[in-house]
Protein backbone atom coordinates (compact mmCIF):
# COMPACT_ATOMS: atom_id res chain seq x y z
CA UNK A 1 0.00 0.00 0.00
CA UNK A 2 3.13 2.24 0.02
CA UNK A 3 2.56 5.52 -2.35
CA UNK A 4 1.85 5.03 -5.78
CA UNK A 5 -0.14 7.05 -8.90
CA UNK A 6 -1.19 5.96 -12.02
CA UNK A 7 -3.92 7.38 -14.13
CA UNK A 8 -6.35 3.97 -15.21
CA UNK A 9 -8.90 3.96 -18.32
CA UNK A 10 -10.06 0.53 -18.14
CA UNK A 11 -11.04 -0.23 -21.80
CA UNK A 12 -13.96 -1.96 -23.32
CA UNK A 13 -14.14 -5.59 -23.22
CA UNK A 14 -17.15 -7.80 -25.01
CA UNK A 15 -20.00 -8.78 -22.76
CA UNK A 16 -18.85 -12.37 -22.85
CA UNK A 17 -15.96 -11.93 -20.91
CA UNK A 18 -17.60 -10.33 -17.87
CA UNK A 19 -19.57 -13.45 -17.13
CA UNK A 20 -16.47 -15.30 -17.19
CA UNK A 21 -14.58 -13.03 -15.09
CA UNK A 22 -17.76 -12.00 -12.55
CA UNK A 23 -18.43 -15.66 -11.99
CA UNK A 24 -16.73 -15.89 -8.55
CA UNK A 25 -19.09 -15.83 -5.28
CA UNK A 26 -17.53 -12.24 -3.52
CA UNK A 27 -18.56 -10.90 -6.36
CA UNK A 28 -22.11 -12.37 -7.03
CA UNK A 29 -22.63 -11.15 -3.85
CA UNK A 30 -21.37 -7.90 -4.05
CA UNK A 31 -23.84 -6.95 -7.14
CA UNK A 32 -26.66 -8.79 -6.30
CA UNK A 33 -26.55 -6.91 -2.53
CA UNK A 34 -26.16 -3.82 -4.25
CA UNK A 35 -28.74 -4.11 -7.34
CA UNK A 36 -31.02 -6.86 -6.16
CA UNK A 37 -33.29 -4.47 -4.19
CA UNK A 38 -33.29 -1.29 -6.99
CA UNK A 39 -32.99 -3.63 -10.43
CA UNK A 40 -36.68 -2.62 -11.30
CA UNK A 41 -36.06 0.82 -10.70
CA UNK A 42 -32.39 0.87 -12.22
CA UNK A 43 -33.33 2.22 -15.36
CA UNK A 44 -35.75 4.50 -14.22
CA UNK A 45 -32.92 6.14 -11.57
CA UNK A 46 -34.59 4.91 -8.78
CA UNK A 47 -32.89 7.02 -5.73
CA UNK A 48 -32.99 4.44 -3.07
CA UNK A 49 -30.14 3.06 -1.37
CA UNK A 50 -28.72 0.32 -1.67
CA UNK A 51 -28.82 -2.06 1.46
CA UNK A 52 -25.63 -4.41 2.04
CA UNK A 53 -25.45 -7.80 3.50
CA UNK A 54 -22.13 -9.31 4.99
CA UNK A 55 -20.62 -11.71 2.37
CA UNK A 56 -21.39 -15.31 3.19
CA UNK A 57 -21.17 -19.29 1.73
CA UNK A 58 -24.73 -19.25 1.72
CA UNK A 59 -25.27 -20.98 -1.51
CA UNK A 60 -28.37 -19.34 -2.21
CA UNK A 61 -26.47 -16.31 -2.88
CA UNK A 62 -25.17 -17.84 -6.35
CA UNK A 63 -26.19 -16.44 -9.52
CA UNK A 64 -25.46 -17.51 -12.95
CA UNK A 65 -23.07 -16.16 -15.69
CA UNK A 66 -25.98 -14.63 -17.26
CA UNK A 67 -27.56 -12.78 -14.30
CA UNK A 68 -24.23 -11.35 -13.68
CA UNK A 69 -24.23 -9.74 -16.64
CA UNK A 70 -27.21 -8.48 -16.69
CA UNK A 71 -26.75 -6.78 -13.14
CA UNK A 72 -22.96 -5.21 -14.88
CA UNK A 73 -25.03 -3.80 -18.08
CA UNK A 74 -27.34 -2.01 -15.28
CA UNK A 75 -24.72 -0.52 -14.15
CA UNK A 76 -23.08 0.29 -17.09
CA UNK A 77 -26.46 2.01 -18.02
CA UNK A 78 -26.82 3.91 -14.59
CA UNK A 79 -23.10 5.88 -15.56
CA UNK A 80 -24.93 6.50 -19.32
CA UNK A 81 -27.82 7.97 -18.16
CA UNK A 82 -27.62 11.84 -18.49
CA UNK A 83 -26.73 13.57 -15.31
CA UNK A 84 -26.80 10.12 -13.28
CA UNK A 85 -22.97 10.35 -12.96
CA UNK A 86 -22.86 11.61 -9.38
CA UNK A 87 -25.40 8.26 -8.35
CA UNK A 88 -23.73 5.87 -10.65
CA UNK A 89 -20.10 6.63 -8.83
CA UNK A 90 -21.87 5.87 -5.45
CA UNK A 91 -23.55 2.80 -6.36
CA UNK A 92 -19.83 1.90 -7.83
CA UNK A 93 -18.12 3.14 -4.66
CA UNK A 94 -20.48 1.18 -2.56
CA UNK A 95 -19.56 -2.49 -4.68
CA UNK A 96 -16.14 -1.44 -4.36
CA UNK A 97 -15.97 -0.53 -0.16
CA UNK A 98 -17.72 -3.98 0.37
CA UNK A 99 -15.06 -5.83 -2.12
CA UNK A 100 -12.66 -4.46 0.13
CA UNK A 101 -13.75 -4.74 3.25
CA UNK A 102 -13.91 -8.44 2.74
CA UNK A 103 -10.66 -8.74 1.12
CA UNK A 104 -9.03 -6.60 4.03
CA UNK A 105 -10.23 -9.32 6.68
CA UNK A 106 -8.73 -12.04 3.77
CA UNK A 107 -5.92 -10.44 3.13
CA UNK A 108 -4.72 -7.56 5.50
CA UNK A 109 -1.53 -7.13 3.68
CA UNK A 110 -3.20 -6.76 0.58
CA UNK A 111 -2.65 -4.01 -2.17
CA UNK A 112 -6.09 -2.07 -2.35
CA UNK A 113 -5.10 -0.38 -5.48
CA UNK A 114 -4.63 -3.59 -6.70
CA UNK A 115 -7.96 -5.30 -5.96
CA UNK A 116 -9.95 -2.01 -6.87
CA UNK A 117 -8.30 -2.26 -10.70
CA UNK A 118 -9.23 -6.10 -10.78
CA UNK A 119 -12.57 -5.28 -9.93
CA UNK A 120 -13.05 -1.81 -11.89
CA UNK A 121 -11.48 -3.59 -14.29
CA UNK A 122 -14.08 -6.55 -14.15
CA UNK A 123 -16.83 -4.08 -14.61
CA UNK A 124 -16.00 -2.68 -17.67
CA UNK A 125 -15.58 1.38 -15.67
CA UNK A 126 -13.63 3.90 -16.43
CA UNK A 127 -11.53 5.46 -12.77
CA UNK A 128 -8.31 7.13 -12.01
CA UNK A 129 -6.80 5.81 -8.54
CA UNK A 130 -4.03 7.22 -6.52
CA UNK A 131 -2.73 4.55 -3.20
CA UNK A 132 -0.75 6.00 -0.26
CA UNK A 133 -0.79 3.42 3.33
CA UNK A 134 -4.13 2.94 4.24
CA UNK A 135 -5.67 4.81 2.15
CA UNK A 136 -6.60 5.14 -1.46
CA UNK A 137 -8.80 7.45 -3.55
CA UNK A 138 -10.87 6.46 -6.90
CA UNK A 139 -12.20 9.18 -9.02
CA UNK A 140 -14.94 7.26 -11.04
CA UNK A 141 -15.74 8.40 -14.69
CA UNK A 142 -18.29 7.63 -17.37
CA UNK A 143 -15.72 5.22 -19.86
CA UNK A 144 -18.16 6.00 -22.76
CA UNK A 145 -17.84 10.07 -22.25
CA UNK A 146 -15.39 11.32 -19.74
CA UNK A 147 -16.44 14.52 -20.93
CA UNK A 148 -19.41 14.74 -18.73
CA UNK A 149 -17.48 14.73 -15.38
CA UNK A 150 -15.73 12.82 -12.45
CA UNK A 151 -16.74 11.61 -8.91
CA UNK A 152 -13.34 10.94 -6.48
CA UNK A 153 -14.29 9.09 -3.35
CA UNK A 154 -11.64 7.65 -0.65
CA UNK A 155 -11.43 4.87 1.16
CA UNK A 156 -9.57 4.59 4.39
CA UNK A 157 -8.60 2.88 7.39
CA UNK A 158 -11.21 3.00 9.96
CA UNK A 159 -11.66 1.60 13.09
CA UNK A 160 -11.70 -2.06 12.21
CA UNK A 161 -12.81 -1.70 8.87
CA UNK A 162 -12.44 0.45 5.69
CA UNK A 163 -14.80 3.59 5.56
CA UNK A 164 -15.39 5.43 2.41
CA UNK A 165 -16.51 8.64 1.70
CA UNK A 166 -17.55 10.48 -1.44
CA UNK A 167 -15.11 14.30 -1.33
CA UNK A 168 -14.68 17.13 -2.93
CA UNK A 169 -12.98 17.18 -6.43
CA UNK A 170 -15.77 16.68 -8.67
CA UNK A 171 -14.85 17.53 -12.18
CA UNK A 172 -10.97 17.30 -11.86
CA UNK A 173 -8.67 14.82 -12.59
CA UNK A 174 -6.68 12.89 -9.80
CA UNK A 175 -3.23 13.23 -9.55
CA UNK A 176 -1.32 11.69 -6.39
CA UNK A 177 -2.65 11.03 -2.44
CA UNK A 178 -0.88 11.14 0.61
CA UNK A 179 -1.79 9.86 4.32
CA UNK A 180 -0.54 9.96 7.67
CA UNK A 181 -1.65 8.54 10.94
CA UNK A 182 -3.70 5.27 9.57
CA UNK A 183 -1.87 2.97 9.85
CA UNK A 184 -1.21 0.65 13.35
CA UNK A 185 1.78 2.66 13.52
CA UNK A 186 1.02 5.92 15.97
CA UNK A 187 0.46 9.13 13.87
CA UNK A 188 4.18 10.42 15.33
CA UNK A 189 4.47 14.81 15.67
CA UNK A 190 4.03 15.89 12.11
CA UNK A 191 0.40 15.78 13.14
CA UNK A 192 -3.12 13.96 13.60
CA UNK A 193 -4.01 11.22 11.18
CA UNK A 194 -5.09 12.96 7.45
CA UNK A 195 -5.55 12.32 4.01
CA UNK A 196 -4.52 14.58 1.37
CA UNK A 197 -5.29 14.57 -2.64
CA UNK A 198 -3.31 16.35 -4.93
CA UNK A 199 -6.01 16.74 -8.07
CA UNK A 200 -5.56 18.82 -11.72
CA UNK A 201 -8.05 21.10 -12.61
CA UNK A 202 -8.82 22.38 -16.49
CA UNK A 203 -8.21 25.90 -17.13
CA UNK A 204 -7.35 27.70 -20.25
CA UNK A 205 -3.97 27.64 -20.58
CA UNK A 206 -3.27 24.03 -18.91
CA UNK A 207 -3.94 22.07 -15.83
CA UNK A 208 -3.98 23.78 -12.29
CA UNK A 209 -2.65 21.27 -9.62
CA UNK A 210 -5.47 21.54 -6.53
CA UNK A 211 -4.77 20.63 -2.77
CA UNK A 212 -7.93 18.98 -0.63
CA UNK A 213 -6.41 17.96 2.81
CA UNK A 214 -8.70 15.99 5.02
CA UNK A 215 -8.93 15.15 8.91
CA UNK A 216 -10.14 11.85 10.00
CA UNK A 217 -12.60 12.42 12.49
CA UNK A 218 -13.83 8.86 13.61
CA UNK A 219 -15.54 7.47 10.66
CA UNK A 220 -15.78 10.75 8.54
CA UNK A 221 -13.11 12.64 6.73
CA UNK A 222 -13.62 16.49 7.51
CA UNK A 223 -11.91 19.16 5.38
CA UNK A 224 -9.25 20.79 6.73
CA UNK A 225 -7.25 22.57 3.53
CA UNK A 226 -7.46 23.83 0.09
CA UNK A 227 -4.74 24.80 -2.24
CA UNK A 228 -5.03 26.10 -5.22
CA UNK A 229 -3.67 27.84 -8.16
CA UNK A 230 -2.44 31.21 -5.72
CA UNK A 231 -0.78 29.26 -3.66
CA UNK A 232 0.59 26.01 -5.65
CA UNK A 233 1.50 28.39 -8.78
CA UNK A 234 -0.88 28.67 -11.29
CA UNK A 235 -0.42 26.30 -14.52
CA UNK A 236 1.76 22.77 -14.02
CA UNK A 237 2.29 19.75 -12.18
CA UNK A 238 2.93 18.23 -8.86
CA UNK A 239 3.86 15.04 -6.81
CA UNK A 240 4.09 14.00 -3.26
CA UNK A 241 7.56 12.36 -1.80
CA UNK A 242 8.57 11.33 1.95
CA UNK A 243 11.26 13.06 2.64
CA UNK A 244 13.12 11.62 6.07
CA UNK A 245 12.54 13.92 8.59
CA UNK A 246 10.32 16.39 6.63
CA UNK A 247 7.49 13.75 6.37
CA UNK A 248 5.53 14.15 3.81
CA UNK A 249 6.46 16.54 0.96
CA UNK A 250 4.28 18.09 -1.87
CA UNK A 251 6.80 19.04 -4.77
CA UNK A 252 5.09 21.69 -7.61
CA UNK A 253 6.42 23.01 -10.65
CA UNK A 254 4.03 25.71 -11.96
CA UNK A 255 4.02 28.87 -14.00
CA UNK A 256 2.12 31.88 -14.45
CA UNK A 257 1.62 34.54 -17.57
CA UNK A 258 4.64 36.72 -17.72
CA UNK A 259 4.34 40.64 -18.20
CA UNK A 260 5.14 41.36 -21.79
CA UNK A 261 5.35 37.89 -22.60
CA UNK A 262 2.94 36.15 -25.03
CA UNK A 263 3.43 32.31 -24.00
CA UNK A 264 1.39 29.69 -25.43
CA UNK A 265 0.78 26.73 -23.85
CA UNK A 266 3.57 24.70 -25.55
CA UNK A 267 5.75 28.03 -25.11
CA UNK A 268 8.86 27.76 -22.72
CA UNK A 269 8.00 29.09 -19.47
CA UNK A 270 9.41 31.06 -16.18
CA UNK A 271 8.73 27.59 -14.03
CA UNK A 272 8.52 28.08 -10.56
CA UNK A 273 9.42 25.19 -8.26
CA UNK A 274 7.50 25.34 -4.53
CA UNK A 275 7.90 22.62 -1.59
CA UNK A 276 5.11 22.45 0.52
CA UNK A 277 5.60 20.22 4.19
CA UNK A 278 2.60 18.58 5.80
CA UNK A 279 2.70 19.98 9.24
CA UNK A 280 0.41 20.32 12.40
CA UNK A 281 -1.07 23.19 10.18
CA UNK A 282 -1.24 21.94 7.32
CA UNK A 283 0.71 21.89 4.02
CA UNK A 284 3.21 24.60 4.60
CA UNK A 285 5.90 26.58 1.78
CA UNK A 286 9.15 25.42 2.45
CA UNK A 287 10.67 26.52 -0.78
CA UNK A 288 10.04 28.57 -3.84
CA UNK A 289 12.80 28.83 -6.57
CA UNK A 290 12.95 29.69 -10.32
CA UNK A 291 13.72 26.69 -12.19
CA UNK A 292 16.97 27.86 -14.26
CA UNK A 293 16.68 27.96 -17.90
CA UNK A 294 17.86 30.42 -20.87
CA UNK A 295 14.43 31.26 -21.39
CA UNK A 296 14.43 32.38 -17.56
CA UNK A 297 17.41 34.44 -18.19
CA UNK A 298 16.15 36.26 -21.26
CA UNK A 299 13.26 37.44 -19.51
CA UNK A 300 15.18 38.39 -16.21
CA UNK A 301 17.05 40.40 -18.96
CA UNK A 302 14.49 42.61 -20.42
CA UNK A 303 12.70 42.78 -17.36
CA UNK A 304 15.85 44.55 -15.54
CA UNK A 305 16.84 46.64 -18.66
CA UNK A 306 12.40 47.92 -19.06
CA UNK A 307 13.40 48.62 -15.35
CA UNK A 308 16.13 50.85 -15.77
CA UNK A 309 18.13 47.88 -13.15
CA UNK A 310 21.48 48.36 -14.45
CA UNK A 311 22.87 45.81 -12.14
CA UNK A 312 20.50 43.32 -12.50
CA UNK A 313 21.05 43.53 -16.50
CA UNK A 314 24.53 42.94 -16.07
CA UNK A 315 24.07 40.17 -13.95
CA UNK A 316 22.59 38.03 -16.54
CA UNK A 317 25.05 38.57 -19.67
CA UNK A 318 28.99 37.19 -19.81
CA UNK A 319 29.83 40.55 -20.75
CA UNK A 320 28.46 44.25 -19.30
CA UNK A 321 29.27 45.41 -22.68
CA UNK A 322 26.50 43.24 -23.93
CA UNK A 323 23.88 45.88 -22.16
CA UNK A 324 24.77 48.51 -23.60
CA UNK A 325 24.20 47.23 -26.97
CA UNK A 326 20.77 45.77 -25.85
CA UNK A 327 19.47 48.96 -25.24
CA UNK A 328 20.61 50.18 -28.56
CA UNK A 329 19.05 47.69 -29.92
CA UNK A 330 15.74 49.08 -27.95
CA UNK A 331 15.05 46.36 -25.57
CA UNK A 332 14.93 48.72 -23.04
CA UNK A 333 11.84 49.60 -24.66
CA UNK A 334 8.41 48.90 -24.04
CA UNK A 335 7.05 48.68 -27.77
CA UNK A 336 5.59 45.15 -28.47
CA UNK A 337 4.95 41.63 -26.51
CA UNK A 338 8.13 39.06 -26.77
CA UNK A 339 7.56 35.93 -27.50
CA UNK A 340 9.36 32.51 -28.07
CA UNK A 341 9.90 31.28 -32.19
CA UNK A 342 7.93 28.44 -32.97
CA UNK A 343 9.96 25.29 -32.07
CA UNK A 344 12.05 26.88 -29.68
CA UNK A 345 13.48 24.07 -27.41
CA UNK A 346 13.09 25.80 -23.73
CA UNK A 347 16.71 23.73 -22.18
CA UNK A 348 18.87 24.77 -25.91
CA UNK A 349 21.62 27.12 -25.47
CA UNK A 350 20.14 29.36 -28.07
CA UNK A 351 16.58 30.52 -28.83
CA UNK A 352 14.81 32.98 -31.35
CA UNK A 353 12.71 35.56 -29.50
CA UNK A 354 9.91 37.86 -32.15
CA UNK A 355 8.65 41.10 -30.91
CA UNK A 356 6.23 42.60 -32.43
CA UNK A 357 4.95 42.33 -36.09
CA UNK A 358 8.80 42.69 -37.42
CA UNK A 359 11.63 41.91 -35.17
CA UNK A 360 13.22 38.65 -34.89
CA UNK A 361 16.86 38.01 -32.51
CA UNK A 362 18.99 35.14 -32.45
CA UNK A 363 20.03 34.98 -28.88
CA UNK A 364 22.82 32.49 -27.35
CA UNK A 365 23.20 31.31 -24.25
CA UNK A 366 26.19 30.43 -21.87
CA UNK A 367 25.53 28.05 -18.80
CA UNK A 368 27.34 29.00 -15.66
CA UNK A 369 27.05 27.30 -12.24
CA UNK A 370 23.55 26.44 -11.97
CA UNK A 371 21.96 28.92 -14.39
CA UNK A 372 22.52 30.82 -17.55
CA UNK A 373 23.86 34.17 -19.26
CA UNK A 374 23.19 35.81 -22.26
CA UNK A 375 26.22 35.35 -24.24
CA UNK A 376 25.39 37.17 -27.81
CA UNK A 377 22.63 38.20 -29.50
CA UNK A 378 21.94 39.55 -33.38
CA UNK A 379 19.41 40.23 -35.79
CA UNK A 380 17.70 37.19 -37.52
CA UNK A 381 15.10 36.38 -40.41
CA UNK A 382 11.63 35.38 -39.43
CA UNK A 383 10.07 32.38 -40.51
CA UNK A 384 6.50 32.87 -41.46
CA UNK A 385 4.32 31.02 -39.38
Amino acid sequence: MRGSCRFVTVPWRAPGAWARRLASPLLAVMLVTVFGATIGGALSGCSRQPRFVPASADSSLAVSGDSLARQVRILNERWSVTGGGEEAARLTAQVLLQDLRVRQGAEPQGSWEGRARALLDSLDLGAELASADCALAVNFFSRSDPTTGSWPWVFWCGGTTVQAQAVEGAGMGLVGLAARGLSAEPAGSDGPPGIAALFARRAGSGQQPMLLTWRVAKERLELAQTLGPDSLGGVGTGAFATAGDSGVVLTTRTWEPTPRFDECATCPHVFHQRRFRWGLEGFERLEDVLVPTPYVTFVQLIQALTAGDRDGAVARVTSPALVESARRAGWAAVKGSWRAAPGSEERGDELIFYRGLDEAWRVRFERQGAGWRVDSFEVTTRVIE
